[in-house]
């Protein structure tokens, strides 16, 4: 494709992309004062901000979104009381969709189409709008609509909030040499994190020019080699894949020297903290977010998850949805986001057990902090179909990806049962579909794992459905043989 001389000259592949570039910094610089000014604050202040958002998107989704109309009708008008408002959850939003969304350009059945196909990533659905999405362990696909002044507050979130370490972008780099960044992940579908990623490219001709996506889906042995070439002096992933890493730079395979890691998407133990941070000298810095509210708190140099309490409303609560206090873990639970209005989440059931701490942190930061329980599985230790190589080992969230993607199986738990065999629980009831799914998981598994390098595996069918932990209600998809999973 032909680059016309205005593109060239400012570049970027076109002249709207190069506005819609400059229209990002904008915002994003917008938000950045409000959230500088939101930390000076004093308690008071910052309370008020609080409750005028939560109002203010209460009013919003009342008045522009049908399915919250017809989901409030039995709360009064102007009811200031968040708690009073029902909860929902994917199932019921993603039912009601068109009417959920407060654009009527935006129909489901359109989104659908837009999201079956993987070359459109990243592309700006309607010239304004970031798609993506998820399935997680609730079984009923989601697809999340951003618009430009949410996707420049998760932004700001990020740059204002997260610490990175001194060493980052600092002295004994050049400008002649920016700081390579990489992200190791899910890349093949519309997913949050390489959406994003992607759109920034996009946008920044800057960022493009320094960074590059590498998929969780290749073998190990060949992602390695990858990194060694790029290079990377800041590397982006999941926990359980900067585990990997850590290994693979300990036995001498890995070269890499980065000043920064970031990972999200799971839980980061402190024990593996420690030893991601031992094998490459450098920070860890962690993330909680979702497909449905990104960047929902941030790890300070401590290790808390400090709660962006000005831009997300967290609510614990146990089964029967009533409120847990602070120190007590929660069954789920329930997230308002303020900053999404295209596609308003007010007291959203994320499923996730959360236990609040609200004691004062040695970092100073003022907000509370959380710590997130059961958002991990485990990776996979198979034998190797090579010589030379006793055993290979398959990344969680890869061999999931592979499963939901090609198999189109959104509710599934894979244990390994021994050495070279595993068993599949489905939540399916009706026999004919259980075997359908089944079939189209063995294939789906046997064609990634021998990609991988691993010897066939036998795969059983259990007529058991899922096991979902008894507490959080989270689904664990994969689990490996205890004598099986890296040391914690």
């Amino acid at each position: 494709m032909s680059i016309d001389p205005i593109s060239a000259l400012i570049g970027a592949a076109n002249p709207w992309e190069w506005w819609r570039g400059v229209d990002d910094l904008w915002r994003w610089g917008v938000h950045a004062q409000a959230i500088w000014a939101y930390d000076a604050a004093d308690d008071d202040t910052r309370r008020e901000i609080r409750r005028q958002r939560v109002a203010s998107m209460i009013e919003h989704a009342r008045t522009r979104s049908a399915f919250y109309r017809a989901h409030w009708r039995h709360v009064p008008p102007g009811c200031a009381d968040l708690s009073a408002y029902p909860p929902v959850n994917r199932k019921l939003l993603m039912a009601g969709f068109d009417d959920w969304v407060v654009d009527p350009d935006l129909r489901k059945a359109e989104l659908l189409k837009f999201v079956a196909d993987p070359g459109r990533i990243a592309e700006p659905y309607l010239g304004k709008y970031a798609i993506w999405t998820s399935s997680g362990t609730t079984g009923v696909p989601g697809i999340y609509v951003q618009d430009a002044d949410a996707l420049a507050l998760y932004s700001a979130l990020m740059t204002c909030r997260f610490e990175l370490g001194a060493s980052f972008g600092g002295a004994g780099r050049s400008l002649a040499e920016p700081a390579r960044l990489a992200f190791v992940a899910a890349i093949d579908g519309h997913f949050a994190g390489v959406v994003s990623w992607e759109r920034q490219r996009r946008l920044h001709p800057a960022i493009a020019a320094s960074s590059r996506a590498f998929s969780i889906l290749q073998p190990l042995p060949r992602l390695v080699a990858e990194l060694n070439a790029w290079r990377p002096a800041f590397v982006a992933t999941y926990p359980t894949m900067l585990t990997l890493l850590a290994r693979e730079r300990c036995e001498g395979r890995l070269a890499i020297e980065p000043q920064a890691l970031w990972c999200g998407g799971e839980g980061l133990t402190q024990a593996d903290r420690a030893a991601i941070e031992q094998a490459f000298g450098c920070p860890v810095v962690e993330d909680y977010g979702a497909s449905e509210c990104m960047n929902m708190a941030f790890a300070c140099r401590h290790g808390r998850l400090h709660v962006n309490d000005d831009w997300v409303v967290l609510e614990p609560i146990d089964e029967q949805g009533r409120p847990v206090p602070a120190g007590q873990p929660s069954a789920s639970v329930l997230i308002t986001n303020l900053a999404n209005r295209v596609q308003p989440l007010v007291r959203y059931d994320l499923s996730d057990s959360v236990t609040v701490d609200d004691t004062p942190c040695d970092c100073g930061r003022r907000q509370p902090s959380v710590r997130i329980e059961g958002r991990r599985d485990d990776v996979l230790v198979l034998p190797a179909a090579g010589h030379g190589v006793a055993s290979v080992r398959i990344l969680p969230l890869a061999i999931e990806t592979v499963i939901e993607e090609e198999a189109g199986v959104h509710r599934f738990q894979l244990t390994q049962t021994a050495p070279g065999a595993m068993s599949l629980r489905l939540d399916l009831a009706d026999e004919a579909d259980r075997a359908a799914a089944f079939a189209s998981v063995r294939r789906a598994v046997a064609r990634f794992l021998k990609g991988q390098g691993a010897r066939p595996v036998k795969l059983a069918l259990d007529s058991q459905p899922p096991e979902a932990n008894p507490v959080s209600g989270k689904l664990r998809q994969v689990r490996a043989m205890p004598a099986a999973q890296p040391a914690r």
